[in-house]
């Protein structure tokens, strides 16, 4: 009678233990899977609404682009003035603050610059080698305006224009097949920009996105989360900028911002990663929770037959944590295998 109760006994906390294990371990392997993918911390909770998430508004910088900008064409007035253009332009930027003065600092070292001036709303103006210069609105110079996609910028040297610099965003080498992967899940991409309509629909073009709000302002964006909902969307907002903490307190889940999930970037790689690998911790939870208790439940027939032992039982319920442990791990990581790296 003694041991038919130890085996009772056995049984009983080896089933509970399995369904618990069941219950969490999945989120442990996710843990492993996502530093893999980038995925940083995920709070507990977070998991399960990352899995029934359906739309996903992404900031334009940092998620499809690489979060600065790109000088895409330098065209000087005098094709024998290039360098000249990248120079006097590169040195006087490297003054300035912002990503567009750091796009165009890029095309060269610093120089000697004096008398910098930030004149808002038209460019910047200094001397760089003793040389005046001006790079700013192309009409703010004397240049005519032009029609590319992206920021035209004119440049002056000694009073006479020298040439023009187009600056543009810098997209994600496989934003693209990262859109299509979060297509495959169910996920509508949103992109929301601070740029205008055309760079933004151009944007949202080349990254396979069909839905764009361009010239959208910070306190606009949470409107937007709230539309969604309305819809009846589960809304992911995913932005590093504090200007869009109201957006993403309206969010179902934050993705980027204060207390949500960190992430190593906001490549919307990683985000997929993130979202794939969620719906592999819900359906691994799922799974192992029912059959984690299995083997208690067939050691327990055993015993009722007469045919248990407490070295059988106990062999049941270690079999209980391995089934539970092992489909929980299995789903997690099918799941994050899916997902671009």
């Amino acid at each position: 009678m003694i041991f038919m109760v130890l085996e009772l006994v056995v049984l009983a906390v080896g089933a509970l233990a399995a369904y618990a294990l069941g219950s969490r371990f999945p989120r442990v392997v996710a843990g492993w899977v996502g530093r893999r993918s980038g995925i940083e911390a995920v709070p507990g909770p977070a998991w399960a609404s990352a899995a029934k998430v359906d739309a996903v508004v992404l900031d334009r910088w940092g998620t499809v682009t690489s979060g600065r900008l790109k000088v895409t064409t330098v065209d000087p007035l005098d094709p024998d003035h290039v360098r000249n253009l990248r120079w006097f332009a590169g040195a006087l930027e490297h003054e300035a603050e912002g990503r567009l003065a750091r796009a165009i600092a890029r095309l060269s070292p610093r120089g000697k610059v004096s008398d910098f001036e930030d004149v808002p709303g038209c460019g910047v103006q200094g001397s760089v080698d003793r040389h005046p210069v001006r790079v700013g609105r192309p009409a703010w110079v004397g240049m005519a305006e032009r029609n590319d996609l992206g920021v035209v910028v004119g440049v002056e040297l000694d009073g006479r224009p020298l040439g023009y610099l187009v600056v543009g965003d810098e997209p994600r080498e496989d934003a693209r097949t990262a859109i299509s992967r979060l297509s495959a899940l169910g996920v509508i991409p949103v992109l929301v920009s601070d740029d205008t309509a055309r760079n933004t629909e151009h944007l949202a073009e080349a990254c396979g996105i069909e839905r764009s709000h361009p010239e959208i302002a910070p306190e606009k964006r949470a409107r937007l989360v709230a539309e969604l909902q309305e819809q009846g969307h589960v809304v992911a907002f995913a932005s590093s900028r504090p200007e869009d903490a109201e957006a993403q307190a309206t969010a179902d889940l934050a993705v980027g911002g204060d207390g949500g999930v960190r992430l190593q970037d906001l490549d919307v790689c990683r985000i997929t990663a993130l979202l794939s690998t969620a719906r592999g911790v819900v359906a691994g939870a799922r799974l192992a929770r029912p059959l984690g208790p299995v083997p208690a439940l067939v050691g327990l027939g055993l015993a009722v037959l007469g045919l248990g032992s407490v070295v059988v039982a106990a062999i049941c319920a270690l079999l209980g944590l391995v089934m539970a442990a092992a489909v929980g791990a299995v789903s997690v990581m099918r799941a994050g295998n899916l997902s671009p790296t």
